[in-house]
């Protein structure tokens, strides 16, 4: 894909030094992400958890979301973590409102868009990033329990990475972790990088301004498709938002761009890929984008009657 933008339309090198400036300057994070991997693996952290939410399949759902929803942490980030705990047995539905709540938004995020749009919006978006994650949870709960015969997470993450191989490695648990975790987040964030570099370049900047020339229903569903794909990090949107909202922009479009932008973005949507089978990955999709529509609908609503 990589080499297919660079040479289509028409020949550069641009999109492929963009993407490896991005890789590089992620670099770090991939190291973090690693290097909590391998901790886990030698840690008991994942053990309590499990121990704690296994038996508790509501209440884990529900401090999932919660934590999500306060914690600062990407899709890749929790790589390391949901695979840890899925391998320990922690319900799969508490992964799922986690992924969905954690990326729409956190103390700083809060923070500032109440500072750049308003408390109201600030605190819609909290609530819209708890109810998501909550109701990903139940859905997931429910199919579940529908069927609890059948295997969601892909096979090799089930596996433990730390175990003795027949070829008698030498490697200690932490290391073999660790270099697994590098290899697994190291393909997939290249992957998103690319897909959303050449997005970007054939969409362009001006599909924003599409926004703000179109009826109010149908604004949302087109600031969800825009959204998603044209991903702008949460920290970045709120100054464009803001600026689409002067141009009239209604706040259920805004909410439904910053919510879809983040729960179903490149980044998130890797993470999810990488452990879950590929019907999962389409129900967590539909979760988001069908939670992206509710929520900048019912703003608009509100807004309206207000």
């Amino acid at each position: 894909m990589l080499l297919l933008g660079s040479v289509w339309p028409t020949p550069s090198l641009d999109l492929a030094i963009s993407v490896a400036v991005e890789l590089i300057t992620l670099l770090p994070l991939i190291v973090l992400v690693a290097l909590m991997a391998g901790w886990l693996a030698v840690s008991a952290m994942a053990e309590r958890f499990r121990g704690i939410l296994n038996n508790r399949p509501w209440q884990a759902i529900f401090f999932a979301g919660l934590i999500g929803t306060v914690t600062p942490v990407c899709g890749i980030a929790s790589v390391p973590l949901v695979a840890a705990l899925l391998r320990q047995g922690v319900p799969i539905a508490a992964a799922m409102a986690f992924w969905l709540s954690s990326p729409i938004t956190d103390p700083g995020m809060l923070l500032l868009t109440a500072n750049i749009l308003s408390w109201p919006f600030a605190i819609a978006l909290l609530i819209a990033a708890m109810l998501l994650g909550l109701t990903a949870g139940a859905v997931m709960h429910g199919l579940c329990r529908w069927r609890p015969q059948a295997q969601w997470v892909r096979e090799e993450i089930l596996q433990d990475t730390a175990a003795p191989t027949c070829e008698g490695s030498t490697r200690s648990p932490f290391w073999t972790e660790t270099l697994a975790t590098f290899a697994l987040v190291l393909r997939w964030l290249a992957f998103a990088l690319t897909v959303e570099a050449l997005v970007r370049t054939h969409l362009g900047e001006a599909g924003y301004s599409l926004l703000t020339n179109v009826d109010s229903l149908w604004a949302v569903p087109l600031a969800v498709g825009i959204g998603g794909p044209l991903y702008i990090e949460g920290y970045a949107a709120l100054p464009l938002l803001r600026g689409l909202m002067d141009m009239g922009l209604t706040p259920g479009a805004a909410m439904a761009f910053l919510i879809s932008g983040a729960a179903i973005s490149f980044y998130a949507a890797m993470a999810v890929w990488s452990l879950m089978r590929p019907v999962i990955f389409g129900l967590y999709l539909a979760l988001g984008i069908v939670g992206a529509l509710v929520a900048g609908w019912a703003t608009d609503i509100v807004v309206n009657l207000s």
